[in-house]
């Protein structure tokens, strides 16, 4: 028997396939769109086509209530947290950046959450800022990063508003600056909203879908904050917490 962990948040929908050793043996990742249902159904029956599935099927996030099968729903916040502690078990700051809200968690030495903030009501510093920005511009994930590769220099953004963000970058764009150095300061002003949140002492994880297909910022969260790490697939640890939340 499996058990599904199912984080369902306002851009993506993300889910673990968990076995009986509390170990992920198959993930899957959709567009979350307008109904949340049927998103997490995706889910379901992309692993229940080859596993035998143990239901209450385990939720956290934006959608967490809205499924039609059997549910346990839980806190995104505190899911995340215990995922990450079942990794590195020791007190801990965790970025979270997701694709409407960045998130910051202070974990302490047993694992519970001492600390939490979110962004403000605005996508600077969220996944949608860097996805609008990619998406105005006609660049992929990857060739955001390849450009940010190649930056001798960071030409810096001013613009916090996403709108605004876009406008000011088609401007430097026309007056002749270049790509790597702009995307290079687009990936340090999501660094900067992030570290806005709260002061970040000890040992940082970065976690999130930003850091799973934009691999650079986590070379450039080292450059602000040499003790920083992201695991692989962080876009899932939500998910996985859920499962570990209830099972023994």
């Amino acid at each position: 028997m499996h058990r599904i962990g199912i984080d369902l948040g306002s851009s993506f929908t993300k889910g673990v396939l968990v076995n009986e050793q509390k170990e992920i043996v198959d993930y899957f990742v959709s567009r979350t769109g307008f109904d949340f249902n049927k998103a997490s159904l995706k889910v379901i029956e992309h692993f229940s086509a080859q596993h035998e599935i143990e239901y209450p099927i385990y939720t956290c996030g934006y959608g967490r209530e809205k499924l039609t099968v059997p549910l346990v729903s839980n806190s995104e916040i505190i899911a995340l947290s215990k995922a990450v502690y079942d990794i590195y078990k020791k007190p801990c700051s965790v970025i979270d950046i997701g694709g409407q809200d960045t998130k910051f968690i202070k974990i302490n030495s047993q694992g519970q959450v001492d600390k939490f903030k979110m962004n403000r009501k605005c996508a600077a510093g969220t996944g949608s800022f860097l996805e609008e920005i990619a998406f105005r511009l006609d660049i992929s994930a990857l060739e955001f990063n390849e450009f940010a590769e190649e930056a001798s220099e960071e030409i810096r953004i001013n613009s916090f508003c996403t709108v605004f963000a876009v406008s000011e970058i088609i401007g430097m764009i026309k007056n002749g600056s270049n790509m790597p150095g702009i995307v290079l300061g687009v990936y340090n002003s999501v660094i900067e909203r992030s570290f806005e949140l709260a002061l970040v002492e000890d040992f940082l994880v970065v976690t999130g879908g930003i850091p799973d297909n934009h691999p650079i910022i986590i070379k450039l969260f080292k450059n602000k904050f040499n003790n920083t790490v992201s695991p692989a697939k962080s876009q899932f640890l939500a998910a996985y917490g859920c499962v570990l939340l209830n099972i023994k």
